[in-house]
């Protein structure tokens, strides 16, 4: 005998085990925040957070600046239609000295 329940009775009684949610019209196993994957990821999820909140957009272009773990005074810049149209630019910057700037720029 097959049953058909919905979607959202799944969704309850898999809650319940909870390995597995419903996301995105589809079923999807999760981990389990007290499984040792969970701190692979976890540190992997907080630094793309961090680049979302730090990337800045405007109609079809955007503008993110990362600086480099060793030192944040050295770091890339990645700008697509956002101070010029049409363009996309890397730029590496070094800042370590502070009187003299260091930029490498190339436009795609």
């Amino acid at each position: 005998m097959r049953f058909n329940l919905p979607n959202e009775i799944l969704d309850i009684i898999f809650k319940y085990d909870g390995r597995i949610k419903f996301k995105y019209g589809e079923f999807v196993n999760i981990i389990d925040k007290k499984d040792t994957r969970y701190t692979i990821i976890e540190k992997i999820i907080c630094k793309k957070i961090k680049l979302l909140k730090r990337m800045e957009i405007s109609g079809s272009g955007f503008y993110l600046e990362v600086s480099f773990e060793i030192d944040n005074r050295v770091g890339l810049c990645y700008d697509y239609n956002f101070s010029y149209p049409g363009e996309f630019e890397i730029c590496y910057f070094d800042i370590r000295d502070g009187w003299n700037w260091i930029q490498i720029r190339t436009y795609l």
